[in-house]
């Protein structure tokens, strides 16, 4: 057994500064994210490299790289991260009651209308866990979970990277939205043809759902006049409520019934595969997993569309 007495002196405060660097590579941007100066996350990765001895990182004049050292001990650092937080949650939950925070990634789609629903049943039965919601575009969906940042996201399914899986796959349909007086409100369904001349209210050109839509339309010889843009999906119904254009949103994003919008199906159907992402190595804490066991119905059951009229 190893003398204790030669254990560095390194808290978790240590630990999980030198792996949030290593993560980022960047000074500026690990401090971002753990709310810190930069000057306090420099202070404490020195104050780490002096306890054990070596020096794990390589500085630059905008970023910082791992030394072999560094290339050593960070993986180590971050499985005595994994099971110090696993051991904190199972012990958080001796109680009774699950404690700790969950950091969801979300397509901005899902966060619209989706993640709320679940959400309020999720904190009715957990209420002293906090929740962090990182609404994006798919690729910072992507790169919050493979980063780690995120317990797990809710995105694009298709070419993910190395270490990333994706589970309950479904391919979300896609509906046409416009005013209840439109003039195309009267047909059972609307082709992209039909809408090739309408002002419409779109998501920004670097979206998944943008360049997907974009895509399906130039094969079919339509372009598409994006006359509003907008990221969020809240501002987009309020725009086509309002006669500013029609819009294509995924069927998780649909408006509840009531409001002043027709939705109508898209024929020939546009799809996108999503599902829900995570680590494959690393599995889901038990935050997580009561969130999914709420959430992944809802989730399904959106995903997979209506029938609109």
């Amino acid at each position: 057994m190893a003398d204790l007495q030669d254990v560095p002196n390194l808290s978790m405060k240590h630990l999980r500064t030198v792996v949030t660097l290593a993560r980022f590579g960047s000074f500026v941007a690990a401090a971002s994210y753990l709310r810190m100066s930069q000057p306090g996350v420099s202070r404490i990765v020195q104050q780490a490299e002096a306890r054990l001895g070596v020096k794990l990182f390589a500085r630059g004049t905008r970023s910082v790289s791992q030394t072999e050292a560094g290339r050593e001990f960070i993986p180590a650092a971050e499985r005595l991260l994994g099971e110090f937080l696993q051991q904190a949650q199972k012990a958080r939950t001796l109680d009774g009651e699950m404690r700790g925070q969950l950091i969801i990634a979300s397509l901005m789609s899902i966060s619209h209308r989706v993640l709320p629903a679940a959400l309020v049943a999720f904190r009715k039965k957990h209420p002293k866990i906090h929740v962090q919601i990182r609404e994006g575009l798919t690729s910072a969906v992507a790169e919050d979970v493979a980063s780690g940042i995120a317990d797990f996201g809710i995105g694009n399914a298709l070419g993910l990277a190395e270490g990333i899986v994706a589970e309950a796959l479904v391919n979300e349909p896609c509906y046409v939205v416009m005013p209840k007086r439109h003039r195309l409100a009267a047909l059972p369904a609307v082709s992209l043809k039909d809408i090739g001349d309408e002002p419409m209210i779109s998501m920004p050109s670097h979206s998944g759902l943008r360049r997907t839509l974009d895509m399906a339309a130039n094969d079919r010889g339509v372009v598409f006049n994006h006359s509003i843009i907008t990221n969020q999906f809240g501002s987009l119904f309020d725009f086509v409520a309002r006669g500013l254009g029609v819009a294509i949103v995924p069927a998780s994003a649909l408006p509840e019934g009531g409001s002043a919008i027709v939705v109508k199906p898209l024929r020939p159907a546009i799809t996108r595969r999503i599902g829900i992402l995570r680590l494959a190595d690393k599995n889901l804490a038990p935050a997580s997993q009561a969130f999914l066991e709420i959430f992944q119905p809802k989730f399904l059951a959106a995903a997979r569309g209506r029938r609109a009229g």
